[in-house]
């Protein structure tokens, strides 16, 4: 190759995470990872531990445990008097459910056994399905949940669980007037 040849990089279609300055590194989405999980961390929020991660298709928790995909889907809110969570089991029963309260942890498990049959029972099946499934899902609960006082209820596949606040955990909104400046 002649000495004064210009030689130009192949470029690649496949690019790595951009950097705000336009760079590539390939740090960078684990950089942003740990500075939402420190953010979540510091911001005080009590829901925090509940959030999942942000990662685009990331099937887990905010821990980063990953989630089975029978695993219910739940909406955590926080009221003045209480945390709510209402979990959709559809085609579960009541006694396939098991709620328990171990030091500061939450459990949700349950399993699920379904079996379908058509056809004559004395010939060929024409329809045999069996269908079997079991969950656990666990959640650190936040400081002060009067744990004695947490209660679950299950109706129509929607099972509700009410975790209440002690007195000295509420925080009782007030408006604040806004008044003009002197």
């Amino acid at each position: 190759m002649a000495k004064d040849q210009d030689t130009t990089p192949a470029k690649s279609k496949a690019e790595g995470p951009r950097t705000p300055t336009g760079g590539w590194h390939p740090f960078w989405d684990l950089r942003q990872e740990i500075e939402n999980l420190f953010d979540e961390f510091y911001s005080g929020n009590a829901l925090a531990p509940f959030r999942r991660s942000r990662a685009p298709g990331a099937d887990q928790t905010a821990s980063g445990l990953a989630m089975s995909a029978t695993a219910p889907q739940w909406d955590v809110i926080d009221k003045e008097d209480e945390i709510k969570i209402v979990a959709d089991l559809p085609g579960m029963a009541e006694a396939d459910i098991d709620v328990q309260v171990t030091d500061s942890t939450l459990t949700l498990s349950g399993e699920k056994k379904e079996e379908t049959e058509e056809g004559d029972k004395e010939g060929d099946y024409y329809v045999c399905e069996r269908r079997f499934g079991s969950f656990r899902r666990s959640l650190r609960l936040p400081e002060g949940i009067d744990r004695d006082k947490i209660d679950a209820r299950f109706n129509n596949g929607v099972l509700t669980v009410h975790l209440p606040k002690k007195p000295e955990a509420q925080h009782p909104s007030r408006k604040i007037e806004v008044k003009a400046a002197k």
